[in-house]
């Protein structure tokens, strides 16, 4: 099968040294909802949500405020080594019963993205109240923009997506005070015209859902996190993530099949040793092949309409590095954040 010569998306990423990749990395770890067996694929049950936690603190991780990334981001200002950032999306209610005792017991800063049209109007809602939620601020808690309505950015035109986020913006305003302009994309969903629009509208950084970790080099409007719930969200998986250092990649491009639609090819030149590196895709089926210092990934069987998300690891000197990207198959269009 020929694949195409020309590019349809291609960049140039990264050339530092692993030095920087140690010094200048985190793990933004995100959660969802906590004791609700109905949804498992995004929620934890308190007593792991617990022992991850103390298994923070008992390793001296660095537990951040997510705001300690403008500084990094914007003033060079170095990360301290084993930083973890704590990052709750939606505010369900369940954070509040079961997870907010716990962080204010460690005494470690969290952020809450809220969408403001889900906030609980009774006491018989699953989110959080206004009341809840100025109490956790009051707390260590940050509150950010999780949009108002919570619909996928990449289906709204640009008006859409500003009316959305401005509406957002102002409830959140006037019921909690002036908040930094940090934002997390409605399923981790964006592309580069919704990228500019939030940076047009003034925000530092936003948050995705693919993960990796986080290093300086990283696109700071699409900043990646990685999910922790029970399905998946074992001490031993959680362990292996917090320890995580960033792969990075010195090129990176990505090929289309112009006459397969389902079929795409990735080729990238990691830091470490090539044979090191093993890739893997949530769906469809990935082969790889090494030829010189290139990994060459071909992915087939690729529905429309379907998120796919790919991860590399390499293991070296006793430690695990890792790169992600999730793929969105738009009808016959790859968008990749």
């Amino acid at each position: 099968m020929m694949f195409s010569k020309a590019l349809f998306f291609f960049f140039l990423l990264f050339f530092y040294s692993n030095l920087l990749a140690k010094d200048g990395s985190a793990i933004a770890l995100i959660y969802h909802r906590f004791e609700n067996n109905l949804y498992p694929s995004t929620s934890i049950s308190q007593k792991n949500f617990y022992k991850q936690l103390q298994y923070l603190k008992e390793n001296n991780f660095n537990v951040l405020p997510i705001t300690t990334l403008i500084d990094f981001f914007y003033n060079e200002k170095p990360l301290p080594k084993k930083s973890v950032f704590i990052t709750v999306d939606d505010a369900y209610r369940s954070f509040y019963e079961y997870a907010f005792p716990i962080l204010k017991k460690f005494n470690f800063p969290f952020s809450i993205f809220l969408s403001t049209d889900f906030v609980a109007r009774n006491e018989n809602s699953d989110f959080m109240s206004w009341e809840m939620l100025r109490e956790i601020k009051k707390n260590g808690g940050h509150i950010f923009n999780h949009s108002h309505r919570h619909k996928s950015f990449v289906q709204y035109s640009s008006e859409e997506i500003i009316e959305d986020v401005m509406l957002a913006d102002k409830i959140i305003n006037e019921n909690l005070g002036e908040i930094e302009k940090i934002i997390s994309y409605p399923y981790g969903e964006s592309n580069k015209s919704v990228e500019q629009l939030i940076q047009n509208l003034g925000y530092k950084i936003a948050f995705a859902q693919h993960s990796s970790p986080i290093h300086f080099k990283e696109n700071k409007y699409n900043l990646p996190r990685f999910s922790i719930n029970d399905e998946y969200g074992q001490m031993k998986r959680f362990k292996q993530i917090v320890n995580l250092e960033p792969l990075i990649l010195n090129f990176f491009e990505i090929l289309k099949n112009k006459k397969d639609h389902s079929s795409l090819e990735i080729n990238f030149i990691p830091n470490l040793s090539s044979q090191n590196v093993n890739c893997f895709i949530s769906d469809g089926v990935l082969n790889k092949v090494v030829v010189e210092n290139f990994v060459k990934l071909k992915l087939t069987e690729l529905n429309k309409n379907k998120r796919y998300r790919i991860n590399c690891t390499a293991f070296e000197n006793n430690k695990i590095y890792w790169f992600g990207k999730m793929v969105i198959k738009e009808n016959s269009a790859f968008k990749f954040y």
